[in-house]
């Protein structure tokens, strides 16, 4: 076997976990410095700057944001909208999130039972699975991924 694609795949590995460890460190610096120039953009009542670094300009602008959430619970707002001329607000719906929950739960389930790991459960075992009203109504995507764990 060519073990090359392995050994670069490994090295390329290695130098995505340094870049992400960079990356994760240079975000971290940006969200602090974000703070610290907010506030003194506040404070001098400036709304915008142009910088000059390296030959590159960049500006850099502060602008608000408006955020609306519940003051008590949430029913207490479905009901206010229900109530006001903006009831187009208030709809029937699932939560996505909680239902991936339930089909992944599902998944493992399967998992568990195929052989302990030694047979792939696929999409048709999947769909099988589930609550009968739900096989036909779901788009079920199972993603193949390939996993790399680091050995001392």
């Amino acid at each position: 076997m060519n073990m090359e694609p392995l050994r670069e795949f490994v090295s390329l590995e290695n130098r995505k976990k340094q870049l992400d460890a960079e990356l994760k460190a240079a975000r971290q610096r940006l969200d602090e410095l974000e703070e610290t120039i907010i506030a003194m953009f506040i404070e001098a009542g400036v709304p915008a700057m142009t910088v000059e670094v390296d030959g590159a300009k960049r500006t850099l602008s502060i602008y608000p944001d408006v955020y609306a959430s519940p003051l008590n619970d949430r029913e207490e707002v479905v009901d206010a909208l229900k109530e006001s001329e903006l009831g187009q607000y208030v709809a029937e719906n699932y939560n996505t999130n909680s239902l991936t929950s339930f089909v992944r739960e599902v998944w493992k389930e399967l998992r568990r039972g195929a052989d302990r790991g030694q047979r792939v459960v696929t999409e048709d075992d999947l769909r099988a699975a589930l609550p009968e009203p739900l096989r036909g109504a779901l788009k079920i995507s199972l993603i193949h991924k390939l996993s790399s764990t680091r050995k001392s």
